[in-house]
């Protein structure tokens, strides 16, 4: 692939190697909503599955042209590798296809049902939220958070189980932020001449918070401790290597933490495919083998994407 041409700097602004752990992370909704249902033995529900999966990336693309859009006078100045500056593109183009993304979310979110549409509008709301403030104030990492923390919610509001009052998915949610905002504040802490220490300290407690709940909505769906600590094993290896060897540079730092929002999900899906093993067909069913397989794919392919196109 031309480095230099438009399709990679399209690419690039759509920050396409997240683009699998946006998938993964309404996988795991659905998923959670199925088990929670026990329409895990079933036939998969493959509509609900790709419309919003696209629904998903739609918002997620969205937001990373409106990110571009609203940031291609800092861009000139501080990253002007990126498609704006280049002037490869007008700055016109980004914000329609802003709004066509968009309103393409909220519209096959709105497919599945009324309250996939209101979680839609929320992912809108809070990327106009963080793109407005994220170069103002420190506390847009919040809104940002939110943005990847409501898929799953999207997920899980498709199987008819709700998706505003479940405990469960409220941690899931809870987990996700935690794990943006952690990564967000190590990748700070990696980029400053002088670090305080309570930035690593507070990124590194809001890891191992991700865990935490993680681990308790494990219990919840499977009530096995051994089963969630099974989960646990391919986060903590690759967040170990995330916070060592992969350390500097900060972009390589950041891609490593991105590529491992999928393993986020494995914490939760990995335990769920397992309480199937003592069912003789529980490998050849498609939901156990999408739940084992669905995380470690999308971690693989963002590994993949990342030599095509950057992934922050």
């Amino acid at each position: 692939m031309n480095r230099s041409g438009k399709c990679h700097a399209l690419l690039s602004t759509a920050r396409m190697p997240n683009i699998p752990s946006v998938v993964s992370n309404v996988w795991l909704g659905i998923a959670v909503g199925m088990s929670m249902s026990q329409l895990d033995h079933r036939p998969l529900p493959w509509g609900i599955i790709l419309s919003l999966s696209a629904a998903g990336t739609a918002l997620y693309v969205a937001g990373n042209f409106f990110n571009d859009w609203m940031d291609r006078t800092w861009d000139a100045s501080h990253r002007p590798e990126r498609a704006l500056p280049r002037g490869l593109f007008s700055p016109s183009l980004y914000l329609i296809l802003t709004a066509v993304l968009a309103a393409l979310g909220v519209l096959l979110a709105a497919s599945a049902n009324r309250e996939c549409a209101a979680v839609a509008g929320l992912i809108v709301s809070n990327i106009l939220v963080y793109t407005i403030w994220h170069k103002r104030s420190a506390w847009a990492v919040i809104p940002m958070g939110l943005c990847r923390a409501l898929l799953p919610m999207l997920g899980f509001a498709a199987t008819g189980m709700g998706s505003f009052q479940s405990p469960t998915i409220a941690a899931m949610a809870l987990s996700l932020l935690c794990y943006i905002a952690g990564l967000s504040l190590s990748a700070r802490h990696e980029s400053m001449v002088h670090p305080p220490r309570w930035v690593s300290r507070v990124s590194r407690s809001l890891f191992g918070l991700t865990a935490a709940l993680m681990f308790g909505v494990t219990y919840q769906l499977t009530q096995s401790v051994g089963f969630g600590v099974v989960g646990l094993i391919p986060y903590a290896v690759w967040l170990a290597l995330g916070l060592t060897l992969h350390r500097k540079p900060v972009p390589r730092h950041v891609s490593s933490l991105l590529a491992g929002i999928p393993l986020v999900d494995a914490m939760a899906l990995l335990p769920i495919a397992l309480t199937l093993t003592s069912s003789a067909t529980a490998w050849s069913s498609p939901f156990g083998l999408a739940c084992f397989a669905v995380p470690p794919l999308a971690f693989l392919s963002a590994l993949f994407l990342q030599r095509l196109a950057p992934a922050t």
